[in-house]
C-alpha cells in the first residue's frame, strides 16, 4: 500500500508534543485540520506514533488497542465512513467499580463496548474473522471514556481524532469474562443507562456488522503500519451506539447480554 505523507518528521514530533501537553495541562489546541488542511491519514497516524513514543519515554506501557468510529451512530457524530485506532496504555485503565474525576478530562464522552483479550499473536497477512475468533482468549463488557485535546467535538474530522490517539482517554473492563464461542457477537445485545434512565440499546451488528469484524479490521490495519496484535492485548472493539457527554455526578451502567452489569461514576 502506497502511503502519502504531507508533513515532515519534525512536524510530527512537534504536533505530538502539543497534543501531549494539551492532555497533561487540560489546555486544548486548535483542530489540526484547521492548522494543516492537507494533512493525510498517514500523517495523522505518524503523529499518533510520535505521541506514543513520548508516553513510552515517560514510563507508559502499551496494554492494547482501541478501535473508534465503528458504529453508524459514531460515524454520524464525526461525519466519516472509516474507523480509526489507537494504543491503550496501562495508566488509562480504571479499576472495575472505580470512579472517574470529571475535572481530569476535557470533553469526555462515554461509550459501551465489548473488549477482546487476545490469546495469541495475530501477525499474518490478511487476518480473517476466523483468525480473530481462534486468537481471542476472552471477551468482556467495557466502558471507554473518549476525550479530545481540542476545544469541542464539533467540527472534528477523522484525521483530527487519529492524530489525537483516536480520542483515547480511559477505559474499564469487566471481571467476568466469557469465551467468544459462548456468545453470538453479531446478535448480542447491550443496554446502556445513565443515572437510572435508559440511554440506548443496540446489538453487536452495529459494530461493523460484528465486533469480530472490527477486530479483524484493526489487525489488518496495524499490519499496514508494521505492527500487529499481540497475546495479552486488550482490544476495545468499538461502541455499540452513539456516545454520551459525561458530567460530574453522572452514573453509567452497561449490561451486555449474559454478563454482569458494569458501572462507573463521574465525580
Amino acid at each position: 500500500m502506497k502511503k502519502t505523507y504531507g508533513l515532515s518528521e519534525q512536524q510530527y514530533r512537534e504536533i505530538a508534543r502539543q497534543l501531549y501537553e494539551a492532555e497533561l495541562q487540560l489546555r486544548p489546541i486548535p483542530l489540526l485540520t484547521q492548522q494543516y488542511p492537507d494533512i493525510t491519514d498517514e500523517d495523522a497516524y505518524a503523529i499518533q506514533k510520535a505521541g506514543m513514543e513520548l508516553r513510552l519515554a515517560d514510563g507508559e506501557k502499551v496494554v492494547g488497542r482501541k478501535i473508534g468510529l465503528t458504529s453508524r451512530g459514531m460515524m454520524k457524530q464525526i461525519g466519516c465512513d472509516t474507523p480509526d485506532y489507537a494504543y491503550l496504555t496501562a495508566s488509562s485503565c480504571v479499576a472495575e467499580g472505580g470512579s472517574i474525576a470529571r475535572a481530569s478530562l476535557n470533553i469526555p464522552l462515554v461509550e459501551g463496548e465489548m473488549a477482546f483479550i487476545m490469546g495469541e499473536d495475530l501477525n499474518k497477512e490478511h487476518v480473517s474473522v476466523a483468525d480473530v475468533m481462534n486468537a481471542t482468549a476472552w471477551v468482556v463488557p467495557c466502558f471507554e471514556v473518549c476525550d479530545a485535546r481540542y476545544p469541542a467535538w464539533k467540527g472534528i474530522t477523522v484525521r483530527d481524532t487519529i492524530s489525537d490517539r483516536a480520542g483515547a482517554a480511559l477505559f474499564m473492563i469487566g471481571s467476568a469474562p466469557k469465551r467468544l464461542s459462548e456468545i453470538n457477537p453479531r446478535g448480542i445485545g447491550m443496554v446502556m443507562e445513565k443515572n437510572g434512565d435508559l440511554l440506548g440499546s443496540a446489538a453487536g451488528v452495529e459494530v461493523m456488522g460484528s465486533p469480530v469484524t472490527s477486530v479483524a479490521w484493526l489487525a489488518n490495519k496495524l499490519l499496514e503500519y508494521g505492527d500487529w496484535l499481540k497475546r495479552g492485548d486488550i482490544v476495545l472493539s468499538g461502541a455499540f451506539m452513539a456516545s454520551d457527554a459525561a458530567a460530574a455526578g453522572d452514573h453509567y451502567a452497561v449490561t451486555l447480554d449474559g454478563f454482569p452489569t458494569l458501572s462507573v461514576r463521574f465525580v
